[in-house]
């Protein structure tokens, strides 16, 4: 059972909310402390962390204005969120548990890119070779991946995949529990291979793609 808001985290609470309609972005320590006339920052930050351990925030570590309201329904900035995704690390092919663990850090994505996927079963990396190159997608890219197991892949979908410790992208056929994994480069091979194979884990399909230049 949450345990019980006081008056003034109720005060914050509705301050955020409040905050969030009218400026389509969360407050910081000092609009909050200035807004509800509290002198001291370590005050409001106490209150926060009050209303963060009762369920009704969450916060982002280090972030000016990383303050989230915990229930959808409640937050003001729920359809205007952007999502911001996890760029996953060097993660081996037979860890695949561990590709979210440790991020390299993380991007803000326009929510176009993820119509009709779930942003929190959604990541970024960075490709390590040119085997897609004539289609665009370059080693050094980043690829917005959308999480996904074999059997919702559709032939001829560009993937993301695991072989080793480098991250690619190919462009994915289903065979009877075997699937390919089909450059489009020719100096690259095709990697045929099973579903359970360690050598190569096959992340998901491929939504998008960030590129610096």
């Amino acid at each position: 059972m949450r345990r019980p808001v006081t008056e003034r985290q109720t005060q914050v609470y509705e301050f955020i909310r409040d905050f969030m309609r009218t400026h389509g972005t969360p407050p910081t320590l000092r609009e909050i402390g200035d807004g509800l006339s509290i002198a001291s920052s370590n005050a409001v930050y106490k209150l926060l962390q009050a209303l963060e351990t009762k369920g009704l925030i969450h916060r982002e570590p280090g972030a000016a204005r990383g303050i989230r309201i915990a229930d959808p329904e409640e937050d003001p900035l729920a359809e205007k969120r952007v999502p911001h995704l996890p760029i996953v690390s060097r993660t081996a092919s037979d860890e695949p548990s561990r590709l979210r663990l440790r991020p390299s850090g993380s991007m803000y994505v326009d929510p176009a890119l993820l119509s009709g996927y779930d942003p929190d079963r959604c990541l970024i990396g960075r490709v390590s070779d040119d085997g897609f190159s004539e289609n665009g997608i370059w080693r050094g890219d980043f690829v917005v991946v959308a999480e996904l197991p074999v059997h919702r892949l559709l032939d001829d979908d560009t993937v993301a995949a695991l072989v080793g410790e480098s991250l690619i992208a190919r462009r994915f056929t289903y065979g009877l529990s075997r699937y390919a994994l089909h450059p489009a480069h020719r100096s690259y091979e095709t990697i045929n291979t099973r579903d359970n194979d360690s050598d190569c884990y096959l992340i998901g399909r491929v939504v998008g793609v960030v590129r610096r230049v």
